[in-house]
């Protein structure tokens, strides 16, 4: 029992350390110190569409809305191979600035990294020289373009990274999400400051065009069905390990909707937690299983201690829970604060042992070998 309580003390020690970490780079990210220069550069906004008619002119309509000159911004949306009435809403839209085009017809329905080859045409036939990339599902601020583009008079900087907000918070599951995404979103962001790893989410990021095309960013993983934006941060962290920033801006929010129910939210988790095996970070790989680990671990301790009537080993688990809680709580505060939905952060108490569950068995179900069916196609 004394190793066990060993193990436990110091697994959640480390998390904790761990945590502080991130509150503590997440508050040293700062926004440019560099001025917009007087000549704006060609923007090509930049979406890969499948099966997405209920938001998909709403997004869109958000990237025109954009405040900046508009012949210096390009919409592309390439359809990946729609099954419903997508095409036929893209095809009424009539604006100069956007461009609507077609993946080919594929007869089967089980196509692996066709997001990516989406992404990659959209590319080879944009005009500007920075793309930036959202989701169809998603609406963009009317100043994200402009907030981005400081960043990239930096000739340092290759890619931005920016966050990425859960607008519908009315039911529990958009609650729970809501939470999930801004601490996470955090984590990633403090990740980027420190160097430690990096994450971002394709909903909201900013690169160099130049880049993209001379270092063939997919090249290694079309064979993979998802994992379009961490690839790309992959392959550009490769040759340029000091070029990723963070857009730590009110203005640079995207945001999107929650997941409806929890069916999909776990085929959503399973498909993003199914291109983390893929990848080459060794410091996203371990993180992840520490934190899982000490979560059974802490878990475990204070199920036995109960079990054996141990006072001595039950109110160390309790000051274990309590810490983890007291520092969980600070990372959470910080960002529903940037996030601005501080207004959710007593849902956190009431939340914290169902996310913790839900790691749990998220991390259990990520490795078995499950078929994942996301819009129309089946992702193993």
């Amino acid at each position: 029992m004394f190793i066990f309580c060993l193990a436990t003390v110091i697994s959640t020690f480390i998390y904790l350390c761990l945590i502080a970490y991130y509150i503590y780079y997440w508050n040293r990210i700062n926004p440019p110190l560099i001025p917009t220069s007087a000549e704006l550069p060609m923007v090509t906004i930049l979406i890969a569409a499948r099966n997405e008619e209920d938001s998909i002119l709403a997004c869109i309509q958000s990237c025109l809305n954009q405040n900046y000159p508009p012949n210096k911004l390009e919409v592309i949306v390439v359809d990946d191979q729609s099954e419903d009435d997508t095409n036929e809403l893209l095809e009424s839209i009539e604006d100069p600035r956007f461009v609507h085009m077609r993946l080919g017809v594929y007869k089967r329905t089980t196509i692996k990294g066709s997001k990516k080859k989406a992404i990659a045409y959209g590319v080879n036939h944009a005009k500007g020289e920075l793309i930036f990339t959202t989701d169809a599902d998603c609406r963009v601020a009317p100043d994200w373009i402009q907030s981005m583009i400081p960043f990239f008079n930096d000739p340092k900087v290759k890619l931005v990274s920016g966050p990425v907000k859960i607008t519908n918070q009315s039911s529990l599951i958009a609650k729970f999400q809501a939470l999930d995404f801004s601490a996470n979103g955090l984590v990633n962001a403090a990740g980027i400051k420190s160097g430690l790893h990096y994450l971002c989410s394709g909903a909201n990021l900013a690169y160099r065009k130049q880049v993209f095309l001379e270092h063939n960013v997919y090249e290694d993983n079309y064979h993979i069905a998802s994992g379009d934006d961490i690839f790309l941060l992959e392959k550009i962290k490769s040759v340029y390990p000091d070029g990723i920033v963070f857009s730590k801006l009110a203005n640079s929010m995207v945001e999107t909707q929650a997941v409806s129910n929890w069916t999909d939210l776990i085929k959503q988790r399973l498909r993003w937690a199914g291109k983390m095996r893929h990848i080459s970070d060794w410091n996203l790989k371990w993180i992840p299983a520490l934190i899982w680990i000490q979560r059974i671990l802490l878990f475990s301790f204070l199920v036995v201690a109960i079990s054996l009537g141990s006072v001595n080993y039950i109110l160390a688990s309790i000051t274990a829970i309590i810490l983890q809680l007291l520092l969980d709580f600070l990372l959470q505060y910080d960002a529903c604060r940037f996030y601005t939905i501080s207004k959710w952060q007593i849902w956190f108490i009431i939340l914290e042992p169902l996310h913790t569950i839900y790691f749990i068995l998220l991390g259990i179900a990520s490795w078995l070998p499950v078929s994942i069916e996301w819009k129309g196609r089946s992702n193993p």
